[in-house]
């Protein structure tokens, strides 16, 4: 069965741009996605498509994605760049529906935009 995982992730401030950029290519390159239909997720997400094994469930998906995050970050870290993972967040699905936000979308008719309320 196949899974989508989304990883978020917040890096120290201490860490620079280009190890940010380099932990993004090195996450890539283990297959990770850093966009959607062609354009850029935010700063900091990827995702990737998974199946799981006999005998797995969504805790293991998570669970690898934690540890590849990790392992990404240490990678990066060890071609002596300053990088720090001070957080992440896994979320592992398989129904339902994603997307990217439109910004500059206008709120559907009948319906308030953010500041709208009052």
């Amino acid at each position: 069965m196949s899974f989508f995982a989304t990883v978020a992730y917040e890096l120290s401030p201490e860490t620079t741009p280009e190890a940010r950029k380099m932990l993004r290519a090195e996450l890539v390159g283990r297959r990770y996605q850093d966009r959607l239909g062609g354009r850029l997720l935010p700063a900091n997400v990827v995702w990737i498509k998974r199946s799981t094994k006999p005998g797995e469930t969504v805790d293991h998906l998570r669970d690898a994605c934690s540890a590849e995050l990790r392992e990404a970050v240490a990678a990066v870290s060890a071609r002596a760049l300053p990088i720090r993972l001070v957080r992440g967040w896994v979320q592992v699905t398989g129904a339902g529906t994603y997307g990217l936000v439109d910004a500059d979308a206008s709120p559907p008719s009948g319906r308030r935009g953010a500041g709208e309320n009052v």
